[in-house]
């Protein structure tokens, strides 16, 4: 398709299995994403948030079901085509040997201006951090893997990356699991800028990168067990609000920690 896509998903009764004969790693999935939206995954490690999210790229095929982008199946889009449109921000982004510009401007697909570049590292909170700690600047080569950048900074880099590709979806594996409070809260602002207008979907383990989603999935062994929104789910029993009450807990006591350190 070349008209420019919407970001609009409809999942309908989709099942998915590795092979014919293994049990399924997703049952009977059904949601509907209107363009732009939110969606959160949330869930015990082994769920199937992640094969989830995989369909989408078609890194893996739906067994059964229909998956509609924008009214068309799934399947009926190039993987090509969707790998264009899709954006990845990882929990581990992989970084090349190569200059931070490259880093950035990596598969993007068109040529690129040093203006667009450094508006996309502002939005990604990571052009002042080139420019202050790296004597080269746009130039400095980043060591094997991204060695000579703190997890922080080769988060900001990918997401600078994917700003600039501009994609219509947007898939986060748990992007800020890996930081201290500082710089999750530089992060999680770049996020924002990132999602605006993009059909997201948010891979997490906690529920602060969740609360303000449009709709909240919550898996369990490949089925999805809960949905709504933060308000919704957590005035229901179930694995949001047990999650959402010890996550709780376990910041204030650590509150209450450094108050008495502090004092």
């Amino acid at each position: 398709p070349k008209q420019p896509l919407q970001g609009e998903l409809i999942f309908s009764h989709v099942s998915f299995r590795y092979k014919a004969e293994d049990a399924p790693v997703l049952s009977n999935i059904s949601f509907h994403c209107k363009p732009g939206q939110r969606i959160a995954l949330l869930g015990p490690t082994g769920s199937g948030k992640s094969s989830l999210v995989n369909l989408l790229p078609r890194f893996y095929d739906y067994t059964e079901g229909r998956i509609l982008l924008d009214g068309v199946e799934l399947n009926q889009y190039s993987r090509h085509y969707l790998r264009q449109q899709i954006g990845i921000v990882e929990q581990e982004p992989f970084l090349f040997s190569r200059t931070m510009r490259d880093n950035i401007t990596y598969g993007v697909g068109r040529p690129v201006t040093q203006a667009e570049v450094e508006n996309a590292a502002r939005a990604a909170a990571i052009h002042e951090v080139i420019l202050s700690k790296f004597p080269q600047g746009y130039d400095t080569l980043i060591g094997e893997r991204g060695i000579t950048l703190s997890g922080g900074q080769k988060q900001r880099i990918a997401i600078a990356r994917t700003l600039l590709k501009d994609p219509r979806i947007l898939i986060m594996d748990d992007s800020t699991s890996a930081v201290d409070t500082e710089t999750e809260a530089l992060i999680r602002q770049a996020l924002q800028n990132l999602m605006r207008g993009r059909t997201s979907f948010i891979i997490a383990h906690r529920i602060q990168t969740v609360m303000d989603a449009d709709l909240i999935l919550v898996f369990h062994q490949g089925s999805i067990v809960q949905r709504g929104n933060h308000e919704q789910l957590v005035a229901q029993e179930g694995f949001y609000r047990r999650i959402y009450e010890a996550q709780t807990r376990m910041e204030q006591e650590f509150e209450a920690q450094l108050s008495a350190m502090n004092n």
